[in-house]
């Protein structure tokens, strides 16, 4: 149990933190390489991208974590505290139903044969575990959003102010 309650507290922190570091450390090296050895990595550019994308992708599930993500309080404000609550679960549901949605439609993409037979340029990696990163880090955030609402709906949430 304390082993989950640790997963769930740091596992997108420490996977972001990884390949942030990771990401620095490459395009580093490249600069070295170019511009003091005068010959550059051939492969660091595309496995920057590759970070990159997956470093996006877990830092949304993150940032729903964190309740980082940009709100516009508008509506909710406007609704008043009586009907904040009912509001927060109808916004958390439609963002459980987009991300679900994003999900399966990146799944469906993948298993596509043309998409399966493809490999990248220079690392020839295949593609497939690219576009991976966005139905992994899709079904993180339903995880986020799903802990919110859960919350949300004992009450237990708290008030996040923008």
């Amino acid at each position: 149990m304390i082993a989950l309650r640790w997963l769930d507290r740091n596992f997108e922190r420490y996977i972001v933190g990884l390949l942030l570091a990771a990401i620095v450390l490459l395009i580093s090296a490249n600069v070295f390489m170019r511009y003091i050895l005068n010959a550059s990595l051939s492969w660091g550019e595309e496995l920057t991208l590759w970070l990159f994308v997956w470093f996006v992708w877990i830092a949304v599930s993150y940032a729903f974590q964190q309740g980082s993500h940009v709100r516009i309080t508008f509506l909710r404000d406007a609704i008043g505290p009586g009907g904040r609550r009912a509001f927060e679960i109808v916004v958390d549901l439609a963002v459980i139903g987009f991300l679900g949605v994003l999900a399966v439609q990146c799944i469906q993409l993948i298993l596509k044969p043309f998409v399966l037979s493809q490999t990248s340029v220079v690392l020839g990696l295949p593609i497939p575990v690219l576009y991976a990163s966005a139905p992994v880090g899709a079904a993180l955030s339903i995880l986020r959003v799903t802990q919110h609402l859960i919350r949300t709906l004992r009450g237990t949430a708290p008030e996040q102010e923008v």
